[in-house]
């Protein structure tokens, strides 16, 4: 199954395909939040600052799911 969420600064959709949903969650996570410290994007949002746990399960529910792949997205 695919996964996705987008960034909570710039809004590009990230996804993975995982067989697990909350393995999914945490590698969103783990990439979005990699990615907003890459482009200097971390200090300007507030989403990803609540630490790895809570963040990863407020992706977990907050991802799209899907059995295609999501079309104009980065694969993480």
């Amino acid at each position: 199954m695919y996964y996705s969420h987008p960034c909570s600064y710039c809004n590009k959709v990230f996804y993975t395909f995982n067989e697990s949903k909350f393995d999914a969650a945490k590698t969103l996570y783990a990439s979005i939040k990699q990615h907003l410290i890459d482009y200097d994007e971390d200090h300007k949002e507030y989403d990803f600052d609540d630490g790895p746990s809570i963040d990863t399960n407020e992706v977990y529910a907050a991802m799209r799911e899907s059995k295609d792949r999501p079309a104009g997205g980065y694969e993480v």
